[in-house]
């Protein structure tokens, strides 16, 4: 159980795709379709990855990560794996590993999720860039560094919740409009048109939200 979680985000479930699980969030179109996929894509899909990330997170912020990845009951997260050693060594023994078995569909009773939270993170004692481009490179494993995994960036100071779930796009949710107003505004190019409507209905209004849950809105 995680109670900020529970407390902040009342049965989320933290899985892809975070935009659809959530009412409050942003979707951004991080790989650009009029780009070939190429070195100049990759770059460019890095470039507004972090720019929004950064956007998100501020040197005095609270953070934690959550990483993930399928198990057929046997594969583990190692404490060699990728996603540890962009993370301060003095960090890492605050991990907590867990098996979950309530997101996505599982067909056999041996398979899971491997989880580890990592939490009381700063943004000095992460490597996020470096994660960052792995997680675009996640379909493209001829590219270095590339990543098996979900990464999901929480703001515990602003309640945020980030995550880029490959090349084509990064989920920014929130459990109160008034923390993402800004991004919406700053980076609203990049939103993705699509749900853009969607997004317009949220986050156009004036209205400033008083600060309750949520998820528990209508």
């Amino acid at each position: 159980m995680n109670s900020y979680l529970d407390e902040h985000f009342p049965k989320l479930k933290i899985e892809k795709p975070l935009f659809y699980n959530w009412t409050i969030g942003l979707r951004f179109e991080i790989g650009q379709d009029e780009l070939e996929v190429n070195d100049e894509y990759f770059n460019a899909a890095h470039e507004r990855a972090v720019s929004i990330f950064e956007a998100v997170f501020s040197q005095k912020d609270e953070i934690e990560i959550i990483y993930q990845q399928y198990s057929d009951g046997r594969k583990k997260i190692r404490k060699s794996s990728f996603v540890f050693k962009q993370i301060e060594s003095t960090k890492i023994g605050l991990a907590h590993y867990s098996d979950v078995r309530n997101i996505y569909e599982l067909d056999y009773k041996s398979e899971c999720w491997k989880r580890v939270n990592i939490p009381n993170l700063s943004l000095n004692s992460i490597d996020y860039k470096n994660i960052l481009l792995s997680l675009i490179h996640t379909d493209f494993g001829c590219r270095s560094p590339s990543i098996s995994g979900e990464c999901f960036f929480i703001n515990k100071s602003k309640n945020i919740i980030v995550n880029l779930y490959d090349d084509r796009g990064m989920d920014v949710i929130s459990a109160s409009k008034n923390e993402l107003i800004s991004l919406y505004k700053s980076h609203n190019d990049w939103l993705l048109n699509y749900v853009r409507n969607k997004m317009n209905l949220v986050f156009s209004s004036s209205t400033i939200e008083t600060p309750i849950v949520a998820g528990l809105k209508k």
